[in-house]
């Protein structure tokens, strides 16, 4: 019987050598450091939750778009997949795919797609939507403060989002937006969000990496003039535990787990992912402790219908809008119109950044 035993023991040890071997090698490229408190640490934390399933992993962070082709090209040489995780990646990318067929490119956000290179996004827009009715139902001065990143289509769409969920239950509500054109810039980002403080919003909102909107809110919120932070794509509560409502935040693991399944099984095709919070690619973070419960309840409500079908994938968008122009969008629009939004909805005071 000992015998027996140890002949299936040493049989099952080499499936599970031989299935982790099956197993393709990874390649990660951040833009920001891994610790970063948002973007990159989500990434991270996606990618090495995978190992539990034997996927081995490297990556490179803080490569910024001008360097991405040389470190992408390394990485190609060694690894199975590998993945870009800033849109600016986008076409250095896809230059390196062309001289390394045999290494699937992923790349997050963007819209480039080849026999090796495939794309994938979560939408944010909809866990943006979320925190934009918790803030219009927590503003007092109808005025909600956003430090922007990039004025690239992605964000512009979530700024979009937070505007048209705070109108929803607040028709009064203005947004105004301060750009600081980087990812992770934390003086510009105070300083950022200081003026907009300064212009009277009381809720704010942030597209970088930073949590300074909510330490601001935390170090100035008085019991006459409260200030409510929102994090961004991931928990920043621990930065201003008092004055921390939610944030919307990515779950990438579900997608990568998803994507390298596929690989690993050999049947993986250029399907250009764009899950949401049905899947559980996005989600809110956990509400602060002193977010009103009448506020938690409406949101999460919501929320409950997207998970359940009851709304369109593509709402608020798909449900028709109007511009800052003034002028309309009809309903109907899809993942197209959402990924090449180039112009604010009604409600934001402040200009759009491109001419």
């Amino acid at each position: 019987m000992k015998k027996i035993l140890s002949i299936l023991l040493t049989l099952g040890l080499l499936a599970a050598s031989q299935a982790l071997a099956d197993k393709p090698s990874l390649g990660f490229v951040l833009v920001g450091p891994k610790n970063d408190g948002g973007w990159s640490m989500r990434h991270y934390q996606g990618f090495k939750s995978l190992e539990k399933y034997g996927y081995k992993s490297t990556f490179v962070e803080m490569v910024v778009e001008a360097d991405s082709e040389r470190v992408f090209r390394k990485l190609a040489r060694k690894h199975d997949v590998v993945f870009g995780t800033s849109f600016g990646y986008m076409d250095p990318m896809a230059k390196v795919a062309k001289k390394h067929a045999d290494t699937l490119f992923m790349h997050a956000t963007g819209y480039k797609t080849a026999a090796n290179m495939d794309n994938y996004n979560c939408r944010l827009y909809q866990a943006r939507y979320l925190a934009g009715i918790a803030a219009g139902m927590l503003t007092k001065t109808n005025k909600i403060g956003v430090v922007g990143s990039h004025p690239i289509p992605e964000i512009i769409s979530n700024i979009n989002a937070l505007t048209l969920g705070a109108q929803s239950v607040n028709p009064n509500v203005e947004v105004n937006v301060i750009w600081i054109n980087s990812w992770f810039d934390p003086p510009k980002d105070m300083e950022a969000a200081k003026t907009v403080h300064e212009w009277g919003a009381d809720v704010f909102f942030t597209t970088t990496d930073s949590p300074n909107v909510i330490t601001l809110a935390q170090k100035n919120s008085t019991a006459a003039q409260p200030l409510w932070g929102m994090g961004n794509d991931a928990p920043m509560n621990s930065f201003g535990p008092d004055r921390y409502a939610t944030g919307p935040m990515f779950n990438w693991n579900v997608l990568y787990k998803h994507i390298l399944d596929k690989v690993a099984a050999g049947n993986y095709e250029v399907e250009t992912p764009f899950w949401g919070l049905k899947e559980n690619c996005v989600g809110l973070s956990p509400w602060g402790p002193n977010v009103p419960g009448t506020v938690v309840n409406h949101v999460e409500t919501v929320k409950m219908k997207w998970i359940n079908d009851e709304m369109d994938v593509n709402f608020p968008f798909s449900v028709g809008f109007t511009k800052q122009d003034g002028s309309s969008v009809g309903p109907g629009m899809k993942r197209g119109g959402i990924e090449s939004m180039a112009y604010h909805v009604k409600g934001v005071v402040s200009a759009y950044p491109i001419k």
